[in-house]
């Protein structure tokens, strides 16, 4: 075909465009008709090769349409994990190494540049930055695979940015923290085929909602939580500084500049920072403790404006330092006691460092509870039971915080958090096992 293009195209050249010298006298007449006919023939030739060239285009055309739908085909993904951030960079570490420890292929996408996972190179982990924002929803909204797991709730939800994919066989939920769904938003797991469970106390709150809702069982699967296994490994391979902040005594708490306080809120309304401001930080201050204060992840994305205000507002305290790093186990590690609201952080600092926390409590407005999967469940399962392993602030003690953080200090009994930890969490240090068995396992039989 190309060869057939040249041929005319060598042809025309020589015919048109190289100059020869002429031997012959030509009377007007017969040079008019000779013209006509040299117009005519080149007029066919012309219409030759436009019809020959359309020829090639609509081949072309059917070829790349081929082409694409073979791509399309070959782009269908056996398993994906797909993570919005490095924040979450510890939930699918555990699970990355097994998958690759079996030498299970699989693909990883991220939202992050800065993703950890990124610096991975391995043959069988095809792992990728996926852009952020719509650039990224809509990949991951018209994705095909087997199995893809994430940590981002509410996916496939009206007026959420993420769409289900028709093409996902099964779409699997794992939680980057201890959660009971109360603070998740409305619809949050809706749209989910399988649950990878925490604990057992999960069961009865995803089967009421799916109940109120009418909506089809999902597959609930014992897993527990890598992100703490990750927590845990790392105390461990710090064990000598563990066992020194663990261990001291009672009287060594008697002045604030000797007391390490961290204050980790949630985001959003429910968060700290935004429901109570900076006041009772800024006694804490005035009272010498030393202050870490450590936004969730989320607000630095969703409220950065607020944290830039607070950052300026509180840049006149020297023992108050901010913490922006996704990993925040040098802040857990540091803190001799924890200040939190409905984080789940708390019990990372309860169950790993063995180290006191309090509670500030949210009180959900009706009109603020709407929002939130409490209204449907009911109640919160974590607030009910976190008392066996923390403080929770009394109405008022707001207000005299260095007291409360003062005797909770000296008042500490060795609380039963391994005990806790046992009732409510599977597969303490394994979870990353179990998750990476149950991806080959349901792939296998897909």
């Amino acid at each position: 075909m190309k060869t057939n293009f040249f041929i005319i195209y060598i042809f025309l050249t020589i015919c048109f465009f190289i100059p020869s010298t002429a031997y012959a006298y030509l009377d007007p007449g017969t040079g008019n008709a000779l013209i006509y006919v040299a117009l005519s023939l080149l007029g066919a030739v012309f219409y030759f090769v436009k019809g020959f060239f359309y020829k090639v285009i609509k081949r072309k055309e059917e070829q790349n349409e081929t082409q694409a739908d073979s791509k399309d085909a070959d782009n269908h993904h056996s398993i994906v994990l797909f993570n919005e951030g490095k924040a979450y960079w510890n939930t699918f570490k555990p699970v990355v190494e097994k998958l690759l420890g079996k030498k299970q292929p699989f693909t990883y996408y991220t939202m992050d540049i800065e993703d950890p996972c990124l610096t991975i190179a391995n043959r069988l982990m095809d792992n990728r930055y996926i852009g952020d924002g719509n650039m990224a929803y809509s990949k991951i909204g018209h994705l095909s695979a087997d199995i893809v797991l994430a940590t981002t709730p509410n996916i496939g939800t009206k007026g959420y940015p993420i769409p289900r994919s028709k093409k996902i066989k099964k779409l699997v939920h794992v939680f980057h923290a201890f959660d009971d769904l109360a603070t998740y938003y409305k619809g949050s797991l809706d749209h989910y085929d399988a649950v990878l469970l925490v604990g057992e106390f999960e069961i009865p709150l995803i089967r009421k909602l799916e109940e109120l809702r009418n909506l089809p069982a999902k597959e609930l699967v014992p897993a527990g939580l890598p992100y703490m296994d990750e927590l845990l490994k790392k105390a461990k391979q710090n064990s000598d500084e563990l066992m020194r902040t663990k261990g001291k005594k009672d009287n060594c708490f008697n002045n604030p500049e000797e007391i390490t306080v961290l204050l980790a809120p949630s985001w959003g309304e429910k968060g700290f920072l935004k429901s109570l401001g900076t006041d009772f930080i800024e006694q804490l201050a005035e009272k010498k403790f030393n202050l870490i204060l450590r936004p969730h992840p989320q607000s630095l994305k969703v409220e950065s404006k607020l944290i830039h205000n607070l950052e300026s507002k509180l840049k006149k305290y020297n023992n108050l330092k901010w913490d922006f790093n996704p990993d925040g186990t040098d802040s857990l590690r540091t803190a001799d006691i924890l200040i939190s609201d409905t984080s789940a952080v708390r019990l990372d600092f309860a169950m790993v460092y063995h180290k006191p926390f309090i509670t500030i409590p949210y009180v959900f407005s009706q009109e603020a509870m709407q929002d939130f999967e409490i209204t449907d469940i009911g109640f919160s399962w974590i607030e009910e039971n976190i008392k066996e392993i923390g403080y929770t602030l009394q109405v008022g003690e707001i207000e005299k915080l260095d007291e409360v953080i003062m005797r909770v200090l000296k008042e500490r009994t060795d609380k039963d958090t391994l005990n806790f930890q046992n009732k409510n969490i599977f597969n303490i240090e394994h979870s990353g096992e179990v998750i990476a068995e149950y991806l080959i396992k349901t792939t296998a039989f897909k």
